[in-house]
């Protein structure tokens, strides 16, 4: 699938800023392969090995976004790829006990 870049050079902060992401993915809806249907919520992904929120769908394809060491990325990939990512909340430390002998 094609994969979308901010073709200007972002000089706002180090990373891709607000603006930039949001030109770069109304881009890439107007390059869907189909009526798109944005998600008010992005939902948690998982495509092959890549961690991702999915941000918009049509029917045949979902629009991923992530962060990586090289940088912004957003890609139209095949829905039949992307599976949802059961984020589970951390578990609780364990709690200190101290033993008798030492209180």
């Amino acid at each position: 699938m094609r994969e979308f870049f901010c073709h200007n050079v972002c000089i706002h902060a180090v990373n891709t800023c607000s603006e930039c992401r949001s030109a770069t993915r109304e881009e890439a809806l107007r390059q869907a392969p189909g009526k798109p249907i944005v998600l008010l919520n992005p939902a948690q992904v998982k495509v092959r090995s890549i961690c991702a929120a999915a941000v918009a769908y049509t029917v045949t394809d979902v629009l991923i976004e992530w962060d990586e060491d090289t940088g912004y990325h957003l890609r139209w990939e095949a829905s039949w790829l992307v599976r949802r990512a059961h984020v589970s909340p951390r578990p609780a430390p364990p709690a200190l006990s101290i033993p008798a002998a030492l209180s």
